[in-house]
């Protein structure tokens, strides 16, 4: 593996909804141990040059619940944080960073696996706003040069209790960085997106006049 590709996907305005904006770079590994966190690092110096933006179609829609989350219900560190970009998004405004870029990252496994990696308070908020979609919310996307990673770079998400994970067994459990160390690694409770922002509802909407969207 010589080079990841690193996109960054914005929604287009068009009359179907079905147009992206990606800018997309290719990133040149130095070594083979360069991480996707890395390669995430490099993109962000390397932003202003060689970068070739097009529109694009979506051809293929991925359900924002569909995808694979890496915290369960307490590793959400704060819902007043959630409250505030929920806010933020239906006054028309995108979570973004203080540079423009996505907050929201993700990588496809071999089986077609959507794995958010970095973001998850900005797509909760996002599916909360009513979003369904993926190409409706900005995001980064990592891949190989054949489309995608494998269960081994996924394991760096752990970060030091990777080396106790077997390649594939990542999908078993979840992280939580709020944890004391021993506790940070934990079984898998809520699947997907899906789940977890089910299990944040009741929490959420507690004490509140409005209600999250059902997506």
């Amino acid at each position: 593996m010589n080079y990841r590709f690193v996109k960054i996907i914005y929604p287009y305005k068009s009359k179907d909804g079905n147009l992206t904006r990606i800018s997309s770079l290719k990133v040149h590994l130095r070594n083979k141990n360069i991480t996707i966190y890395d390669t995430v690092e490099q993109f962000e110096k390397e932003l202003d040059s060689k970068i070739k933006e097009t529109i694009k179609e979506v051809k293929k829609l991925v359900l924002l619940r569909e995808i694979i989350n890496l915290h369960n219900i307490n590793g959400i560190k704060s819902m007043n944080q959630i409250r505030t970009m929920v806010k933020q998004i239906i006054s028309g405004k995108d979570i973004l960073s203080p540079r423009g870029l996505p907050n929201i990252k993700l990588v496809k496994t071999k089986q077609s696996e959507w794995i958010l990696f970095d973001g998850h308070h900005s797509l909760l908020s996002y599916m909360i706003a009513g979003r369904t979609y993926l190409h409706e919310v900005p995001h980064f996307v990592i891949e190989n040069e054949s489309g995608y990673v494998n269960d081994k770079e996924i394991l760096i998400f752990f970060g030091i209790h990777s080396k106790i994970l077997n390649d594939s067994d990542w999908r078993k459990y979840v992280i939580n960085w709020q944890a004391p160390k021993e506790g940070q690694l934990c079984k898998r409770e809520q699947k997907n997106m899906g789940e977890l922002f089910n299990s944040i509802s009741v929490f959420y909407n507690r004490n509140k006049n409005y209600n999250v969207v059902d997506v």
